[in-house]
Parts: structure tokens; C-alpha cells; sequence
């Protein structure tokens, strides 16, 4: 990979080393069903409105008794979440010397995501390379069919690159050394999805100089506590502080000792996730994602409670959901998408396979293809929602470690071209965990793979004849069908076969509170709501429907751009 880097490393045990995972990082058939008056209003965070019912994710504030408040603490500004958009922000508070009160609902940091996508930083200048930020902010625009606030998104596009030049000279002022790559092979050609996005180099990573990946959460939560203000654990958040339609001033904790309350004189920043923990609320709100996911990929703690909060003292939240949703939860035959336990929000799933994220042909339980393949993650996922199970199949050949080179996909995907089937075979990759457990089925026959795939009658009939038309479009060089680029089609002729059936792997949901260009939040009016801010997955406004993922790294460079803006932007010292 061409990368540009800088400095050096040390503290190994401050950095993350692996895959990324997405457990406790950011921390959805069919139609959306008919919603009330009082469910369109708690949708759209007229919370005041809502009523208590089967259907009403929301509910009603809880009333705490003065009597029962165990401990009140005073503080400047009180940052509720240390995740990703936490951290920037606690580091942030550090820097500026700021008076503030971190405190999060787990039990320790949270998984950390490494990719940070952010716009024309110095790195982007040494690599000579530039974005053009009018053409970004219309991609997003488009991206989330122009549902999304344009100045919010700005807020990313222009102070991101800043915000990572601080964020390397503020590891550097506390010890920890890190070098920044900019992943620039991916380049702006826009040879991805059937058609021309634009791929700009915006993706930095932060390493060490034995390679590993720096672990942003761990990191800041250990120069927190270094610092004398740890981020305090096992606070979950119970409610807001707002009088009378004034400022918000504080919040109420539950905590193992009790209620806590911690008042606030400058501001409140909600960065305490999503709502990708709550099955309720994400069947009222995102509807998509029970319909065509499988596997659970993200922290379990993020049940909306920042989202509820906000709108039961008057914040306005997205009228339309939207969800990180990767194609690699891989299935055995005959798994539907759903909920497995939607007490836990979880789903029954072998777990998130990357291979997935490949373009090779996909049909679904009838046998025929679904889409363009060489599209957005969520693409395959939103498609198959509209299909048998919310499920999809995925069949190549002998060859696929040759084909996977050719089709050069772009973000995380690229791990399996880059590193897991470099140099391997199919089965020197995958037998261990999946071929041998019955997750992806092996045959010397294509008539045998469509069997193991569960295939029969006119289902078995089609998929073989599918096969056969997708060979003679590759002989052809033109995908007659749904347009996909003649690099990406692929030849399943040689033997052995193999499959493999699919879900979403839900990362993370990414609609949430409205907020300005200031990070503030929004009332129903579109006025500011004094002394509440939001960031991170908590926070909307930027996006609508789906996740941008040929710009790699959006959602993390949201959240710690945000994160970092939220607390200068309390504090006054914005330029």
C-alpha cells in the first residue's frame, strides 16, 4: 500500500493489534408498518406527544425524587459516553484545560474502530495528494439524497484535517508517538459500484512503529486518568436536566451507589452511541435492519438513551434512519435475517465473514441473481431485504484468490486481497472456520454445490441456469444485466465450487439527534437547545438511508472531528 507516514512509536500497550472489531466500537421483511400520530411525532422527537404503548419506543421521562439523588457533582462540561467521539472530546477538555466530567455506561473502554477518515491534512499535501471538498460534501449530499444538513456535513470536511494534525501532536505531548498513513491507493477514479462515486484519499491510520494500530479509546482513557480525570464507568444515563424550556444544565445517573446527579455550566455533550442495542427501537425507527441482518457486530450498550433523552426535553431527531450494515454476516442454509433474542438485540449468525464484501455473483433463495454486486457495502443487504429470508447466496470458484487480486475492492474489504487470500487457496484460507463447520459449502459439482446450498426444484433449476448466463457475460466482457464493470464479473467454471449464504452484519445505526454546524442540538423548531450538544452515533444531521463507505473512514472522522469541536466550541476557543 503507498502510504505516507511520520514519527515514530512507542507504548505498545496503548495500541490495538488485529482486526478491527466491532463489538463495543461506536460505541436493520419488508415495509415500515403504519405509524400513529404519537409514533410520527416520537419518530420526528416531538417527544412531548408521545404516548405510552406497545408501539412507543420513547416512553416518558422517568421522575426522580430529589430524596433520592445519592451525590451531586458541579462541573463545566459534562461529556456522557468515552467511546470513539468521547474520546476525541475528554481529549480535547485535557487540552484545553477545560473543567469537565467524563463518565460512560460500560464497565471499561469500549472496542476502538481505527479508520479516520479526514479531509486535507498535512499528510494529504506530502502524498500530492488533494480532495476537492465542493465535489465530498455533494457526494454526501447525494449519498443521503440531500436528507442530511450540508453545513453539518462541512463541519467534518473542513476541520477534520485539522483535527487530526492535533490529535497526532496531542498523543505526542503525552508520551505517545504514533506515525499517520494515509491510505491513497484507492485513489479518486471512482472504479467502484457500477457507476463513478468519488474515492478520495481522506483515510489516515494511526500507527506505531511496529505496525500496530494505535486504540484511540484505550489510549485517551489512560492519559485521562495520567491526567488526574478519569472517565468514570458505570454511569447510565437516566435522564436529562432542562427547566422550563431553558438550558440544559446537568443529568441524572444511575449508578451501583444509586442516582447520581452531575450539573453542568457550560454543556452537556451527548456521545453515548446509537440505538443498535435497542431491538424496539430499532424495528420503529430503522425497519430495514431485522429485515435483511444476521449478525450482531456492535456494542450492546448503545440502547438509544442519549437519543430519548434529548427528545424527551424537547430535541428533534431524524425523520429517516440509517445503519452501517456490511454484507459478511455469514448464515447456515436456510437462516432468515431477524432478531434470534430481542431482548438482547442480538441475531443468529456465524459471524462476520469479509469475504462477503466481494463482488462475485449473489442470488438469492430462488436462485436468481439480485443486483449489481459491485456496489456499497449495504447495497446486497438492502436488495435482499426485498427477498426470500432477507438472505443471499454467494458462489465463485477455484480461482477466486486470482479473482479477488483483479477486483482490487476498496476499504476494509481489501483485507482479503491484500492478506487472506494473497498467496493461498480458497481452502488454506478458509477450511479451518468455515468450510469445515458447514458455513461455506465445498463441491466438485456445480449440480452438488446447489444441493449443500439447500437449492431444489425450480430454485436449483435457476440458480444453474444463472450461472451459466453470468459465465457468458464474462466470456463477453459486458454485464448485459446489471451493468457491473467487466474487471469485477468472474468465470465459476473450474472446479472445486464453492458458497457461502449471507446476511448484514449490523455495525453500528446513524441516525440520531438533530444538531447544527456547531454540533448543538436542535429543537422541533430548528432553534438551539442552550448548554446540549451532540456527537458521534448519538448525533444526526449527516446522514439518510445508508452508509457512504467508499469514503472510507466518514463515520470515525465524524465522530472524533465532532468530538474535538463540541468541547472548543463550549469553551469559546473556536477560532
Amino acid at each position: 500500500m503507498s502510504k505516507m507516514e511520520q514519527g515514530m512509536s512507542r507504548r505498545n500497550f496503548l495500541v490495538g493489534a488485529g482486526a478491527v472489531s466491532a463489538l463495543g466500537a461506536l460505541g436493520l421483511a419488508g415495509c415500515s408498518p403504519k405509524k400513529s400520530a404519537s409514533d410520527e411525532k416520537a419518530a420526528s422527537g416531538e417527544a412531548g406527544s408521545a404516548t405510552s404503548g406497545s408501539n412507543d419506543w420513547l416512553g416518558e421521562a422517568p421522575e426522580i425524587a430529589a430524596s433520592d439523588i445519592k451525590e451531586t457533582r458541579e462541573t463545566d462540561i459534562l461529556i456522557v459516553g468515552a467511546g470513539m467521539s468521547g474520546s476525541a472530546a475528554i481529549a480535547t477538555a485535557i487540552d484545553e484545560g477545560a473543567n469537565f466530567i467524563a463518565v460512560d455506561k460500560g464497565t471499561e473502554p469500549a472496542a476502538c474502530h481505527f479508520d479516520i477518515g479526514a479531509i486535507n491534512s498535512k499528510w494529504t499535501a506530502e502524498a500530492g495528494e488533494h480532495v476537492d471538498e465542493g465535489r465530498l460534501l455533494n457526494e454526501m449530499n447525494r449519498y443521503a439524497s440531500f436528507k442530511n444538513i450540508a453545513a453539518v456535513t462541512n463541519t467534518w470536511i473542513k476541520n477534520s484535517g485539522a483535527m487530526v494534525e492535533w490529535l497526532y501532536d496531542f498523543y505526542a505531548k503525552h508520551g505517545v508517538e504514533t506515525k499517520v498513513e494515509l491510505d491513497i491507493e484507492n485513489g479518486s477514479d471512482g472504479k467502484a459500484g457500477g457507476t463513478n462515486y468519488y474515492i478520495p484519499a481522506e483515510c489516515h491510520h494511526f500507527m506505531t512503529a511496529d505496525g500496530k494500530r494505535v486504540d484511540h479509546v484505550k489510549a485517551i482513557a489512560q492519559i485521562a486518568e495520567e491526567s488526574g480525570n478519569p472517565v468514570q464507568y458505570g454511569f447510565d444515563m437516566v435522564k436529562l436536566i432542562r427547566e422550563d424550556g431553558g438550558r440544559v444544565s446537568g443529568a441524572i445517573f444511575k449508578t451501583e451507589d444509586g442516582y447520581v446527579q452531575i450539573n453542568a455550566a457550560k454543556a452537556v455533550i451527548l456521545a453515548c452511541g446509537g440505538y443498535a442495542g435497542n431491538a424496539e427501537m430499532v424495528k420503529a425507527r430503522n425497519p430495514i435492519v431485522p429485515a435483511c441482518v444476521t449478525s450482531t457486530n456492535f456494542n450492546q450498550n448503545n440502547t438509544g438513551m442519549g437519543m430519548k433523552a434529548a427528545a424527551w426535553v424537547g430535541a428533534a431527531l431524524d425523520i429517516e434512519g440509517a445503519a452501517m450494515i456490511f454484507d459478511r454476516g455469514i448464515v447456515e442454509p436456510g437462516v432468515d435475517a431477524g432478531y434470534a433474542d430481542e431482548s438482547t438485540a442480538s441475531f443468529a449468525t456465524g459471524g462476520q465473514f469479509n469475504l462477503g464484501s466481494q463482488p462475485f455473483l449473489k442470488v438469492d433463495r430462488n436462485g436468481h441473481r439480485i443486483t449489481n454486486e459491485s456496489a456499497n457495502y449495504d447495497a446486497i443487504c438492502h436488495a435482499a431485504s426485498t427477498r426470500p429470508g432477507g438472505v443471499w447466496c454467494q458462489v465463485f470458484d477455484v480461482n477466486a484468490p486470482e479473482d479477488v487480486q483483479r477486483f482490487k475492492t476498496q476499504g476494509c474489504s481489501a483485507m482479503t486481497w491484500k492478506q487472506t487470500l494473497k498467496d493461498k487457496t480458497v481452502d488454506e484460507a478458509y477450511d479451518e472456520k468455515y468450510i469445515s463447520k458447514g458455513l461455506m459449502m465445498k463441491a466438485d459439482t456445480l449440480d452438488e454445490l446447489a444441493d449443500k446450498l439447500g437449492f431444489e426444484g425450480e430454485a436449483k433449476e435457476a440458480f444453474l441456469a444463472e450461472i451459466d448466463n453470468y459465465n457468458a457475460m464474462y466470456d463477453a466482457g459486458e454485464d448485459t444485466q446489471f451493468g457491473k464493470e467487466a474487471y469485477r464479473l468472474s468465470a465459476i467454471r473450474t472446479a472445486p465450487f464453492y458458497g457461502a449464504w449471507y446476511g448484514g452484519s449490523l455495525l453500528t445505526t446513524l441516525d440520531g439527534i438533530r444538531i447544527n454546524e456547531n454540533t448543538q442540538v436542535l429543537d422541533t423548531k430548528g432553534n438551539v437547545i442552550d448548554g446540549l450538544y451532540a456527537v458521534g452515533t448519538a448525533s444526526g444531521s449527516f446522514y439518510a438511508g445508508n452508509y457512504p463507505v467508499y469514503i472510507v473512514g466518514d463515520c470515525l472522522g465524524r465522530q472524533m472531528t465532532f468530538g474535538h469541536y463540541s468541547v472548543r466550541h463550549a469553551e469559546g476557543t473556536i477560532a
